[in-house]
């Protein structure tokens, strides 16, 4: 290795400041989980409302049959009217112990269609200013330091945790974090890395101290990572092979050792489904993709173990698909959409806000997709108080004045 690329990886390596305290998390200490459904995923689909005749005739390629016993390919069953996609038998266990809420109407008025204006709303839950994220405004108005509170488990950091004066770490594989591929270089690095900071911060630089500080941590800290990154599941869990997978596993494994965690984001993508999507059958493109976020999601709650009890899990996604399937036998970007929260903190069941708003044409927004009963930002805001504790939801939500949805137990 010569000094260019020796510089060059040392300087594009991220600092991660706030990382050093690799201890058992205390039992009280609560953890939330963002994923971020990216794509738009099909809550009718996810979802099934069984109960209504409407969805069938919509979706004569691509609807999930309704609850049948011995059909793989059929809705498991949750209140007689709705019903979970049969892939996702991980979650309906889930669901069955009451550590399921689902919300099949999500969204919010005058809503876009296009994936990246509709992140950037649900992630800054803003509709006017997306300079920051709601996440990033808790953190900063719930006192203490972002660094040491929040992670993003994914390739960058999302807009949700934007908007700090010193960013959040982001890692979409832990395991990863090597100063080098050989273990000369990286020895050799380390060497670098020490002497470099062994010196006193030059006095003139406002930022010397803590920059140095950080530097003479780096070593520790990503010793630190890896060892929680090579952390054996517990309890038996088994994850998919897969990179939602691993990151599930990892972030476990982070909330068990990390002292002060609060907030970690992962992303799932791929729900953008315009054709191909598939019903019910086991092969077919959602159920793919449903398994792999269930699977997951059920091998990290019994993972967590005792920890559990301590961490919600909030899925989100941009927006819902059109109420009828297209001609590729997909579906195209619509309105409301399905979320999910889980955990044993939550009020299990079916939230509707109202009511089911119904699929007959003068029901749906423009003739095509779904209404929303539910505000994003009043489940944003059930989380924030009552999960989280934050009292300020004025200074998180600042355009939004309803009440929260009663999901948190």
């Amino acid at each position: 290795m010569n000094r260019r690329d020796l510089l060059k990886g040392l300087f594009a390596l991220p600092l991660c400041g706030g990382l050093s305290s690799f201890v058992h998390a205390a039992p009280s200490q609560r953890v939330l989980v963002v994923v971020f459904m990216r794509g738009g995923w099909d809550g009718l689909n996810v979802i099934v409302p069984h109960g209504d005749d409407t969805y069938y005739g919509l979706r004569p390629n691509i609807a999930v049959r309704p609850p049948s016993d011995g059909d793989s390919a059929a809705a498991l069953d949750l209140d007689g009217f709705f019903g979970m996609h049969p892939s996702m038998t991980a979650l309906h266990n889930l669901y069955q112990s009451g550590q399921v809420a689902v919300m099949p109407c999500v969204h919010y008025s005058g809503s876009s269609r296009s994936h990246f204006a509709g992140q950037d709303i649900i992630e800054s839950a803003s509709l006017l200013n997306h300079d920051s994220g709601w996440l990033a405004r808790y953190l900063l108005h719930s006192g203490g330091t972002p660094l040491t509170k929040a992670l993003s488990v994914s390739e960058q950091l999302p807009l949700s945790l934007t908007g700090l004066a010193t960013p959040v770490s982001a890692y979409a594989d832990l395991a990863s974090l090597q100063l080098a591929s050989s273990s000369s270089d990286r020895a050799m690095l380390a060497d670098v890395i020490s002497r470099s900071y062994a010196w006193a911060p030059p006095s003139n630089n406002p930022h010397g101290a803590a920059l140095f500080s950080t530097g003479a941590r780096l070593l520790d800290e990503l010793s630190g990572l890896q060892s929680v990154a090579q952390t054996l599941p517990a309890n038996g869990a088994t994850y998919p092979m897969t990179a939602f997978g691993r990151q599930l596993r990892q972030t476990a494994a982070l909330i068990r050792a990390r002292e002060g965690l609060e907030v970690v984001t992962l992303n799932v993508g791929g729900w953008d489904t315009h054709s191909n999507q598939g019903g019910g059958d086991p092969a077919g493109r959602m159920s793919v993709l449903l398994r792999g976020f269930s699977d997951s999601v059920g091998a990290f709650f019994s993972d967590l173990g005792g920890d559990a009890s301590r961490v919600l899990m909030l899925a989100v996604t941009e927006f819902g698909r059109t109420a009828a399937e297209n001609g590729s036998r997909g579906t195209d970007h619509g309105n409301a959409s399905t979320w999910l929260a889980i955990g044993a903190n939550v009020r299990g069941g079916i939230h509707l806000g109202t009511q089911w708003p119904g699929l007959t044409a003068t029901q749906l927004v423009d003739g095509r997709a779904l209404a929303h009963t539910i505000d994003f930002r009043s489940v944003y805001g059930s989380v924030l108080s009552r999960f989280l504790g934050a009292s300020n939801l004025s200074a998180i939500l600042p355009e939004y004045s309803g009440s929260s949805l009663d999901i948190i137990a």
